[in-house]
């Protein structure tokens, strides 16, 4: 019992600190540049702002995972597919985090589609569990939405917004509510900036930053930091050449240490 009382406490006091309580932003890319993530364009839009997944010309499927802290019971999976059409692009994501004892899942169904050429938007039904050993499970559904727009040639502005309807949890307490805001501006075609700002109603601003370069031909460098806590973040992704993508990552924080990440990605 009190293994399970200080994952819980670690979980609240560190985990949800850093993304505000609310949602999951998953994949070794996104934590690569301190998960400033509301303007990505490609797969894994789908774990953090599904407006991105309209730019998706192929369909595909994503992988990631994580551990916090290097801590064997923080581990951390999301998955996602996702099918552009001609009325748009449909996708699936899933996410769990914890252990068996405490857990957290989502399902999500997005859709995205371009409203105009250089105008898109996405939204997500999600379903989320909540699992403590000798307690009910709890239920609850939610939704997100996720704009982009580019205002001007090669700045992507980008808004993504959580739970907007402050979902119930209790009579007194309620599922996080956040807003994401933030852009990505394209340097080049070797070296991106990405920033963004989160609140949630119950915690501080977030800033969120990071930098990508391509250093050689498909193999990129990452580097991030974000507030509240305060964390650093590097990574490195690979695109083989059978469309398979690699990243890895991770983000340090001087207290609780390091937490690694993979993301896998498969366009076809």
């Amino acid at each position: 019992m009190q293994k399970i009382l200080f994952i819980i406490f670690i979980f609240s006091s560190f985990f949800l600190a850093a993304q505000n309580g609310a949602t999951h932003s998953t994949g070794a890319r996104s934590n690569g540049v301190g998960n400033a993530s509301v303007g990505f364009t490609d797969l894994n839009s789908i774990f953090n702002n599904q407006a991105g997944l309209a730019d998706l010309k192929k369909k595909g499927f994503i992988i990631a995972a994580e551990q916090r802290f290097l801590l064997a019971d923080l581990n951390s999976f999301g998955g996602g597919f996702a099918m552009p059409t001609r009325s748009g692009t449909f996708g699936l994501s899933v996410h769990y985090f914890g252990f068996e004892k405490y857990n957290e899942s989502k399902i999500g169904l997005n859709y995205a589609r371009k409203l105009m050429e250089k105008l898109s938007v996405g939204v997500q039904f999600d379903m989320l569990q909540t699992k403590i050993a000798e307690y009910d499970t709890k239920t609850f559904f939610t939704f997100e939405v996720g704009l982009q727009a580019e205002l001007i040639e090669h700045l992507l502005v980008g808004v993504h917004v959580y739970n907007p309807i402050r979902q119930e949890v209790t009579k007194d307490e309620f599922l996080p509510s956040t807003i994401r805001a933030g852009a990505t501006y394209t340097a080049s075609k070797k070296l991106l900036f990405h920033a963004e700002l989160e609140k949630d109603f119950d915690f501080p601003f977030v800033f969120k930053g990071g930098i990508e370069y391509e250093l050689i031909d498909d193999f990129w460098m990452r580097v991030g930091v974000q507030t509240e806590p305060t964390a650093l973040s590097f990574g490195l992704g690979y695109l083989l050449k059978n469309g398979l993508r690699i990243d890895l990552a991770s983000n340090y924080h001087q207290e609780l240490g390091f937490t690694p990440s993979l993301g896998m990605g498969f366009e076809f």
